[in-house]
């Protein structure tokens, strides 16, 4: 037993080192649980926070410097431009419109009644257009028929109907008529432009077969007179078939003044009279002889 002791008291390490470890030992064991787990689920949150705070921070710093630069608009985009209308052309070829009549040869028309007005473009296809007809130079109350009106001189024509169209002039007249034929697109556009010349002969007298019959014989009458020299009794002859609505004899009294034809009659010793001679040559352009107009011409009235 003293042995024992001895040894325990010669070996103070061993005993204290015993005693450190069985308090350790106790310390270690009278740590509570829960308040491990309480220490973890702080230093969690701590760490989250600051994450956040450190996240929110960057995020400000890269708005800031967003907000601080110029960000270019979009670019806008121009409407592409509107196209214009095409001109009224065929196969991209220029329309043009062929004159009627000429002025030795015009359009012979009756006063009042629709005569055709021939009227052509080039190409023909371009006449499936429609189109807006003015007549300068035409007489007052002119009509064509075909179109619809738009004011005094100018029609509206719908597609084909320019190859259709009718023209009336109210009045005769013992001159040819030119008449400026312009023709617009529906826009207003002018297209085209050409001449037309009409003549407009007076109406014929109603005479009775029996009348045409003794017309006949009269003009013959007059006629031998005139052969014989005996230009008096001859114009006197030659002016009542006048009366009767012979444009014949209206004529040949024309002729027994002017001064251009007096010596193919054979007259000699006579003064023509220029001005008698248009008269009766006028009168029997209104009564229908082809001839008058020629006459006037020469005439150089």
């Amino acid at each position: 037993m003293n042995q024992m002791h001895s040894h325990e008291t010669l070996n103070p390490r061993s005993h204290g080192s015993s005693q450190g470890t069985e308090l350790a030992r106790s310390r270690s064991a009278g740590i509570s649980p829960w308040l491990f787990v309480t220490a973890t689920a702080v230093s969690t949150t701590v760490a989250s926070v600051l994450a956040v705070i450190i996240t929110l921070g960057v995020v400000r710093q890269e708005r800031a410097g967003v907000e601080g630069q110029d960000i270019p608009a979009p670019p806008v985009r121009s409407a592409p431009p509107a196209r214009e209308a095409a001109p009224v052309t065929t196969a991209a070829r220029p329309i043009s419109l062929l004159p009627v009549g000429a002025p030795d040869q015009p359009l012979r028309l009756e006063p009042g009644r629709p005569t055709p007005l021939p009227l052509r473009l080039v190409p023909a296809e371009a006449a499936n257009t429609a189109f807006i007809i003015a007549l300068s130079g035409a007489p007052a109350g002119t009509t064509l028929f075909g179109g619809n009106r738009m004011s005094a001189d100018t029609w509206y024509l719908p597609p084909g109907a320019l190859n259709q169209l009718q023209i009336a002039v109210p009045e005769w007249s013992t001159a040819v008529i030119e008449i400026t034929v312009l023709l617009r697109a529906s826009g207003g556009d002018v297209v085209a432009k050409t001449q037309a010349w009409v003549s407009v002969l007076a109406p014929a007298a109603a005479t009775p077969a029996a009348d045409q019959t003794n017309v006949k014989e009269l003009l013959a009458k007059a006629d031998r007179l005139i052969a014989k020299g005996d230009v008096v009794g001859a114009r006197a002859i030659y002016q009542r078939t006048a009366e009767m609505g012979s444009g014949a004899g209206a004529l040949a009294l024309g002729g027994t003044y002017d001064p251009n034809r007096l010596w193919s009659l054979g007259i000699l010793g006579l003064t023509g009279n220029k001005e008698r001679a248009r008269r009766w040559y006028q009168r029997a352009g209104e009564l229908g002889n082809p001839d008058a107009k020629a006459r006037l011409e020469a005439l150089g009235l």
